[in-house]
């Protein structure tokens, strides 16, 4: 669905919002809460119900390209088990693609069975 048609309420990551008398990037969203980040202060993270009723709310350029996540990313929100779980099979799934573990000393060379070329 093209940006412009998205319906009314919607948010995504990438987002620019006007909240609280200043200009917001949306860098997660988890459930019914909002994580915002602006020039000045640290993230801060909102009930999308409040951000959407609050007086001077207005959602600005939604077509933004996605902006570079600051260091702490989206992970911060995730669940321990769950990021555990994602770290896990992330490592599996490079060792799937490179055929080397991420850990590999440099220079290592793959096991033929496992070598992508």
């Amino acid at each position: 669905m093209p940006e412009h048609e998205r319906p009314r309420g919607v948010l995504r990551v990438g987002d620019r919002v006007r909240f609280k008398d200043r200009v917001h990037t949306v860098v997660g969203l988890s459930g019914t809460t909002v994580r915002l980040v602006d020039e000045h202060n640290p993230a801060s993270m909102v009930m999308f119900a409040h951000l959407m009723a609050s007086d001077g709310f207005e959602l600005l350029d939604p077509t933004a390209p996605t902006p570079g996540l600051p260091p702490f990313g989206l992970l911060d929100t995730v669940p321990e088990v769950a990021l555990r779980k994602a770290r896990f099979f992330e490592k599996h799934l490079i060792k799937a693609e490179t055929g080397l573990p991420p850990d590999a000393p440099k220079g290592t060379v793959p096991r033929p069975e496992y070598d992508p070329q």
